[in-house]
């Protein structure tokens, strides 16, 4: 790729392929149309001059057979005499070049002595008929599929925190910059002061691109777990390229990719990506056939195997790249999501099973009660007997409070059954219903602690969901407002729970009177394993979250009001 920037310099030989080498036998220069001498690029690099001309002398044997085209990039303006036909094609100058064709002489004078505009590049009659033409749908096809893989996966980092989306997003943004770079210098016939920032520009967001490429390698790959070794090689190219950026802002030119192929960049990635599929990873196969694909296209235009112009070349390998890469991200993101669902699961089943200790534990204390009053019953029954007293009528009044009691139970026993009993598919239910059942589970262990529970109802709603779920995540905020009273040793605890409906949305808060919640771990509490209790999980809060936001659409908020830590659930 380096050659395309010699492609875009100045005075002549700014070729693009194989054709300029095979098409053009010798470019001459003139400064008084008289006497000319070869051209030296070096020697009009910023040599200023009021007028020249330009010889160009063809290969006829190659000319005997094929018809070319030469496109001229120079200030047509200034342009006095020319030998040739030609005409405007996209600001530039297209001749055709046949049998017939022989020497070519453009005269220019300029009005003020500044340096000589003139480059030129040879197309094939295929390039001409089927990409010149339609150069423009070529690049905005490229630019579409490159700007929509960046923002694409732009978008996805945000909600994935996964590093290699935001490298690889960048990545193809300064690809983008660089391929709009390349086509803009395309009109650009010498190397004047705006075109030295314009190259130190394109080789910015080439070398960054390149930097990117790294840094996504490492991250996709793995490279420090799974190759120590490759990776310490890539670490040393990611400081080259940094070191080299900096000589960009310096020099104004990459001096790194000055001396080093472009290929280079991609086959060290191709190396480490045949690594991670000798180590069966099961991604790398497709980004190493990205960057293989890469490495030899590249190569090949440094060393000039394409026919083709290079700049048509690479904006096609660019859109393919984008293409290859964006297939392979697509597919770790599903394989991503699909093992975060099943870590979802699997944290809520572990949350339930830790908030079913707390459900065992209140039934416990509501089964007492009714125990021992079954306990008291059977021994009247056992006096009774003794003391021949026993009646029908004495029996049939204890056999009615038995059965109190043991409904009483049962019920128990189906409220417990019903919190956890799964449910696949959403139902239609009352918010305060879900809330009123949580409460009469909760009730009987608030009381052992004296903890005074309030409901209240301001404006009900029916909503369409799992109504199981909705109930844990009220379970999980009384269970740990509960925890804070008990363990702040609040005098006169409260809970409270308030449902109304605002903006369309049903709002459940949940609040104590425990003074609230740290100021400095606040925004903290529904990260996963974040826990301020000495056995806590640190999964309650978190999966509680996970589970109004994802199940229900809806939002976990937590403020501190004057009392105490309110939490709310909006659906």
């Amino acid at each position: 790729m380096k050659y395309i920037y010699l492609f875009f310099m100045l005075i002549s030989n700014l070729y693009g392929g194989s054709l300029f080498y095979e098409t053009i036998e010798k470019i001459f220069v003139s400064e008084d149309f008289i006497n000319y001498k070869e051209l030296n690029d070096k020697e009009y690099y910023n040599k200023k001059i009021k007028q020249f001309s330009i010889k160009i002398e063809l290969n006829k044997e190659k000319l005997k057979t094929k018809d070319y085209y030469i496109i001229i990039v120079s200030d047509t303006d200034s342009l006095v005499y020319t030998n040739v036909k030609y005409i405007r094609q996209n600001h530039n100058m297209l001749i055709k070049l046949d049998k017939n064709s022989d020497e070519l002489y453009f005269n220019y004078v300029y009005d003020k002595a500044k340096v000589g505009e003139f480059r030129c590049d040879i197309i094939s009659q295929f390039e001409h008929d089927y990409l010149l033409h339609y150069e423009g749908i070529l690049y905005g096809i490229t630019y579409g599929i490159i700007f929509c893989a960046f923002f694409y996966y732009f978008i996805i980092y945000f909600s994935t925190k996964i590093k290699a989306f935001i490298y690889y997003s960048f990545m193809q943004l300064f690809v983008l910059f660089s391929l709009i770079g390349f086509v803009y210098c395309s009109f650009i016939s010498y190397p004047n002061q705006e075109f030295k920032y314009a190259q130190a520009i394109i080789d910015f967001f080439e070398t960054s691109g390149f930097l990117l490429t790294l840094l996504f390698v490492k991250e996709i790959l793995r490279t420090k777990i799974i190759m120590p070794r490759m990776n310490v090689l890539i670490n040393v190219f990611i400081i080259l390229n940094i070191i080299d950026i900096f000589g960009i802002v310096i020099y104004k030119y990459s001096i790194l990719y000055e001396y080093m192929p472009f290929f280079i960049g991609f086959l060290i990635p191709s190396i480490a990506g045949i690594i991670a599929i000798l180590k069966e990873d099961k991604y790398a196969s497709i980004y190493t056939s990205g960057w293989i694909f890469l490495c030899g296209v590249v190569y090949l235009l440094e060393n000039y195997y394409f026919s083709i112009s290079g700049i048509y070349i690479i904006h096609i390998a660019a859109s393919f790249e984008s293409l290859i890469f964006s297939f392979a991200l697509g597919w770790m993101l599903r394989n991503f999501l699909k093992e975060q669902n099943e870590k979802e699961k699997y944290l809520i089943h572990k949350s339930k099973l830790a908030s079913m200790g707390e459900m065992i534990n209140n039934i416990s204390h509501q089964w007492r009660q009714p125990l021992t009053h079954l306990s008291f019953i059977n021994m009247n029954l056992e006096l009774a007997s003794n003391d021949n007293i026993f009646d029908k009528k004495y029996l049939q009044e204890k056999i009615v409070e038995s059965n109190e009691q043991i409904d009483f139970m049962s019920k128990t026993i189906d409220s417990f059954r019903d919190f956890y009993k799964p449910q696949k598919e959403k139902e239609y239910f009352w918010i305060s219903y879900s809330v009123q059942k949580v409460i009469d589970i909760m009730e009987p262990l608030l009381k052992i602690y004296n903890i005074q529970i309030n409901f209240k109802i301001i404006k009900d709603k029916q909503i369409k969901a799992n109504e199981n779920e909705y109930s844990q995540v009220v379970l999980n905020l009384i269970s740990n407002a509960k925890d804070e009273l008990i363990l702040r040793k609040i005098v006169n605890p409260q809970i409270s729970i308030e449902i109304d409906s605002k903006y369309n949305k049903t709002i459940t808060s949940v609040y104590d009177n425990a003074n609230g919640v740290n100021e400095e771990i606040i925004d903290k509490i529904f990260e996963p394993y974040f826990t301020t209790k000495e056995n806590g999980s640190g999964i309650g809060l978190y999966m509680s979250k996970t589970i109004i936001n994802s199940h229900f659409k809806g939002e976990l908020k937590v403020k501190n009001q004057e009392k105490g830590a309110c939490f709310s659930i909006e659906v």
